[in-house]
C-alpha cells in the first residue's frame, strides 16, 4: 500500500527530529549527547512534539527510535554514564502515550466539529438554494402584480359602469359585457379557459347552447352535465370539489359559476374547463360565488333599466341582501358583516364625519346619506366581512370609540352609542347566518326616528 505524500512527510518529520535531537546533544556535550546527566530529560521532547502534533503511531516510533539509540550508545559506551537509563526510559514511553492521548481527544473533538459545520453548511446550502427559488418566485409574483394595474374592485367598478352604461337589450341581458366578465375571472380567478352562457326563464331555466364568449378554446357545452345541472338546481357554485371525479372526467367541466342575482335569478353561467390545479380550493370557490353574484346583481340593474343610483334606499336594500346572501353561503371567506347607522343633527359634526367616514372606509364598504323627519342626516355603512372588533377599530378611527360615549343601548344583536350632548347616534348591527332582512329594515326604521333611546 502506497502512503500518501503527507503521510511520508510525517514519518520523514518524525525521523528528523528523532535523529536530529541526539545530534544538538552531541554538538553540546559530545561526552553525554542523550543528557542523561542532565537535571532536565530533553531528549522527552522528540516524542512529545511529534506525539502531540501527528498522535500515537509517530510518538511510540520517535520514542522506540530514541531508545534504541541510547542502547546501542549504552552498549558501546557513547553515553560516559555507568549504568543504564531505565527511569528516563519509561518516562519517555509515559510522555509518549500521554501525549498522544491528547492528540486523540483533540483529534476527536475536531471531527465531531468538523461534521456538525458539514451538516450545518448543507442545511445552509439547502436553505440557499429554498431562498434563491423563494426569491424568483417573488419576483415573478411581483411581475405578475405589476402588471395587474387594477384590483379587483376597481375591475367590478368598471364592469359595473360599463354594464349600466349599455342600453338594455330585449332578451339578451348579456350582450356586450360577456368578454369582460371573462376577463374579470380569468384575471383574478386563474381561469384558463372558460365560456359564458345566457339562461332565460325563470322556472325552465333553458340554457343557450351558443356561448356570449369564450375565454380559449371552451368544449362544447353538454346538457346533461352534471355540474351545470348542480348550479341550476341549487344557485350556487357547482365544482369538482363538490361532485365525485367520474363525473368530472366524463364531461371535462371543473367549475360552474352562476350569475345570479339576490332574488336568485339566474342570468348565466360561467363554465370553467381548465384552471390549475392549486386553484382549485375552498377560497376559490367563495370567489367564483361573491363574483357570480356581484355581476349578477349588475346585470339584474341592466336588464330592468332601473338606475339604483337615483335611489339610495333601493340600493341600499340590494347590497345588504346581497351581503347577508354571501354570509349565508360562503363558509370560508365570510361569516360575517357589519351595519354603522349614524344620525348627526349638527352640521359642523355632519361635514366632519362624513370626510372622516369616506377615509376610513375600505374598498369593499359601502355609504348612503338619507335625511329623516327632523331633516337631520342618517348615514349608514355596510362593511362585508368585517365582525365586531373590525367595527370597534373603524369608530376609533373616526373618533367615536365605545369609551367614548355618553350613552351606551345594548339590545341582542345591535348596539347604540350617543356623543356631544345626543347630536350624534351610532348603532351597530352585527349581521350573521340567522340576521333576518326585514328585522335589520325594520330597526334602521326605528333608529331613523328616534335613535333607539
Amino acid at each position: 500500500m502506497l502512503l500518501e505524500k503527507g503521510e511520508i512527510t510525517k514519518w520523514m518529520e518524525s525521523i528528523g527530529i528523532s535523529i536530529l535531537l541526539p545530534l544538538i546533544g552531541y554538538a553540546i556535550d559530545p561526552s553525554d549527547p542523550f543528557f542523561i546527566n542532565y537535571q532536565f530529560p530533553w531528549l522527552v521532547l522528540a516524542p512529545l512534539l511529534i506525539s502531540l502534533q501527528y498522535g500515537f503511531a509517530f510518538g511510540i516510533m520517535t520514542a522506540s527510535l530514541l531508545i534504541s539509540m541510547v542502547t546501542t550508545g549504552f552498549f558501546f559506551g557513547w553515553m560516559g554514564a555507568p549504568f543504564f537509563p531505565k527511569e528516563m526510559i519509561v518516562g519517555l514511553l509515559l510522555v509518549t502515550i500521554i501525549s498522544a492521548e491528547f492528540y486523540g481527544i483533540w483529534i476527536r473533538k475536531i471531527k465531531l466539529l468538523e461534521n456538525k459545520n458539514n451538516h450545518i453548511n448543507a442545511r445552509m446550502d439547502k436553505f440557499t438554494r429554498a431562498y434563491h427559488l423563494l426569491k424568483g418566485s417573488h419576483h415573478q409574483l411581483e411581475l405578475h402584480v405589476a402588471s395587474q394595474v387594477k384590483s379587483l374592485r376597481s375591475f367590478l367598478v368598471d364592469l359595473e359602469q360599463q354594464i349600466l352604461s349599455l342600453e338594455k337589450n330585449g332578451g339578451e341581458p348579456l350582450a356586450g359585457i360577456g368578454e369582460s366578465i371573462l376577463k374579470l375571472f380569468s384575471d383574478f380567478a386563474s381561469v384558463q379557459i372558460a365560456a359564458i352562457y345566457a339562461v332565460a326563464g325563470d322556472e325552465q331555466k333553458k340554457i343557450n347552447p351558443e356561448p356570449v364568449a369564450c375565454l380559449g378554446h371552451a368544449s362544447p357545452l353538454l346538457s346533461l352535465d352534471p355540474f351545470v345541472r348542480e348550479a341550476l338546481r341549487t344557485g350556487q357554485v357547482a365544482s369538482i370539489k363538490l361532485e365525485d371525479d367520474s363525473a368530472m372526467s366524463a364531461v371535462g367541466t371543473l367549475a360552474v359559476i352562476p350569475l345570479i342575482d339576490v332574488y336568485q335569478k339566474i342570468w348565466g353561467l360561467v363554465v370553467v374547463n381548465e384552471m390549475p390545479f392549486f386553484a382549485l380550493q375552498e377560497s376559490t370557490m367563495d370567489l367564483f360565488a361573491i363574483l357570480g353574484g356581484n355581476i349578477g346583481d349588475l346585470i339584474k340593474r341592466r336588464a330592468e333599466a332601473y338606475s339604483y343610483i337615483d335611489d339610495k334606499g333601493k340600493d341600499f336594500e340590494l347590497k345588504l341582501r346581497r351581503v347577508l346572501n354571501e354570509i349565508k353561503l360562503l363558509k370560508t371567506s365570510a361569516t360575517s358583516a357589519m351595519l354603522i347607522g349614524a344620525i348627526i343633527n349638527s352640521e359642523e359634526w355632519q361635514s366632519k364625519y362624513l370626510a372622516r367616514f369616506q377615509a376610513n372606509l375600505r374598498g369593499v364598504d359601502k355609504i348612503w346619506v338619507f335625511k329623516n323627519e327632523q331633516n337631520h342626516k342618517t348615514y349608514l355603512m355596510l362593511m362585508p366581512y368585517t365582525d365586531e372588533n373590525g367595527a370597534n377599530e373603524f369608530l376609533n378611527r373616526v373618533g367615536l370609540s365605545e369609551l367614548m360615549a355618553e350613552k351606551v343601548c345594548n339590545n341582542l344583536d345591535s348596539k347604540v352609542f350617543s356623543y356631544h350632548d345626543g347630536d350624534v347616534s351610532i348603532c351597530m348591527w352585527n349581521l350573521n347566518n340567522k340576521t333576518l332582512l326585514k328585522k335589520v329594515v325594520l330597526e334602521i326604521s326605528q333608529f331613523n326616528k328616534n335613535s333607539l333611546f
